[in-house]
Order: structure tokens, then sequence, then C-alpha cells
């Protein structure tokens, strides 16, 4: 009897030191929220995971490889970033311990997410506006992105100055079509188009490969990873903007901490390293192309 019962205690102590260390909890389960009702960087260290909206179908941001169910891209790469941050490792260990729970979202579900607390973060192509830090708090920008067009090459539109009657597809709840409309105003552009909304980015290419729309406009890097030898980029870079971390209003705690984390990112040449990894243009390369 005496064998068995230490037996059973060996295995707990096991079980218990594989819980420890970086990013687990053997209280996760129960784990809550602090007293103002937003999740602390304490709250999340609890609970054991860092609740992240993201991309789901934006190739090299933010999408789902099939082959294995997870998440990558280079919003997907930042969000662990964060994760090692909180929970004291490295981005390797916050990979292979899945200290990130990603949620998938759009620019029409984000915000309530972010408002009733299911989510702590969300990283997935933000745009910082003014108006929107009136209802989310959000980070410094952790990477740039200019708006452009993708059209059909026999389309023989090459900025949108050629596009007087086209149909042009902009993302549900972004800011494009605010912008395209901007810099049409700035350049002195007099053409007529129609703007038609999708939800996701995957269905607005596809709409615009099978002559639905004539073309369609998101950030350039949404772009580029949906080219095929009949597509091309127009020559307008317009609407640079800044794209940041967005959280519940009021966190003042994790935007902070996550907003100081971001400055080391960027001082250690580690969101450079990142965007090579997935494509994504540099500061320097945006700056650049205006």
């Amino acid at each position: 009897m005496k064998k068995r019962f230490l037996a059973a205690v060996m295995a707990a102590v096991v079980t218990l030191g594989a819980l420890t260390g970086c990013g687990s909890s053997s209280e996760s389960a129960g784990a809550g929220t602090s007293s103002s009702g937003q999740r602390t960087v304490e709250d999340i260290k609890a609970a054991g995971k860092l609740k992240v909206g993201a991309k789901s179908d934006t190739v090299n941001i933010g999408m789902i490889n099939t082959a294995t169910g997870e998440y990558e891209g280079y919003d997907i790469d930042v969000a662990y970033e964060m994760a090692a941050k909180i929970f004291d490792c490295t981005y390797d260990e916050a990979v292979a311990n899945k200290l990130c729970e990603f949620t998938s979202v759009t620019a029409k579900t984000r915000g309530g997410l972010l408002d009733n607390g299911e989510l702590d973060c969300v990283i997935a192509s933000f745009t910082v506006t003014d108006e929107r830090k009136k209802s989310w708090n959000f980070t410094q920008q952790y990477r740039l992105e200019p708006v452009t067009f993708m059209v059909s090459k026999e389309s023989g539109a090459t900025t949108l100055a050629d596009m007087d009657g086209f149909v042009i597809g902009v993302g549900q709840g972004t800011t494009t079509a605010e912008l395209i409309e901007q810099y049409a105003k700035d350049k002195g552009i007099d053409v007529n188009y129609e703007v038609q909304d999708f939800q996701y980015i995957s269905d607005g290419v596809a709409a615009l490969k099978t002559g639905q729309i004539d073309a369609y406009s998101v950030d350039r890097t949404g772009l580029i990873a949906y080219m095929d030898d009949s597509m091309m980029l127009t020559e307008d870079a317009f609407g640079v903007q800044d794209i940041g971390i967005a959280l519940k209003l009021g966190n003042d705690e994790l935007t902070k901490f996550m907003d100081d984390t971001l400055t080391e990112l960027k001082e250690s040449g580690r969101l450079d390293e990142l965007k090579a990894k997935w494509g994504i243009l540099t500061d320097e390369e945006v700056a650049a192309m205006q």
C-alpha cells in the first residue's frame, strides 16, 4: 500500500512539473480578469494563454495552414513575440507551447470581440485612426502599409485615372473607400467608380479574377500574395496606414506593455527579420514608394 501511495505522489509531482515553466499554469482553467474587468499581464500569465484576434485568410499576414491547421504569417509571429515577452520565454518556446489562442476575425467582427472581453488584443491588419482611438486602445505601428489596386492586365488600367466606370472591391469595415476618395481628390483625378464591399480579401480577389468587379483595393502586401500572371498592381501607392495592435479601450497597462515590447523588437531588428521572412515591406521601403 505504501509503495502504491508513493508512486501516486511521484506521478503527481511529475505532472505538476510538466505544467510549470514557460506559459503554463495549473490554475489556467479558472483564471479570470482583474477587478477592472480587463485582463492584465498577470491575468494572462495565470490563464496560460494570450487571446489574439487574427486574420485567417491573408497570405503572409495571417492565415491557417491547411496542412497543419495552425495560424501563420507576419502578424501571427508578432503575436508570438508578445506572448514570449509576457511568459518570459523565447519565441520558439512560445510557438512550441502554443501560448497564443487565436480567433479568426474580420474588420466587421474584431471590435465587438475586443469590447466583450473575448480577446486580449487584435493583431490583424487593424489600421490606427483618430476616430478608432475613441473606441479602442492602440499600440504604435508594427507595420506600415500603402494601399494600391489589383487589376487584370487586360483591363489596360495602370492607375486610378484609368478606372472610369470601374467597380472597385474593398474590404468590408475598412478605411479603403475613404482612402481612394482622398487619393483622387489629392491627385485631381476625376473618375466615376462604384465601390463593392467584401468580407474576405480572398472573396474580393476571386470576384476580380472572375470578372465580377474591375479592381480590388487593399494593403499592398495583401494583394501581392494573390498575384498571378493574369493580374498586376497599378502604379498607385497611397494612404500609407499605421497598422497597430488593438486592445480594449482603457486597458492601458497591457497596451503599454505591448507598446514597449514593440519598441524593443524594432530596436533589436527583430521586426525587420520577421518582415523579411514573410515578404513584408520595411518602413524604409514604404517611405521610398511615396
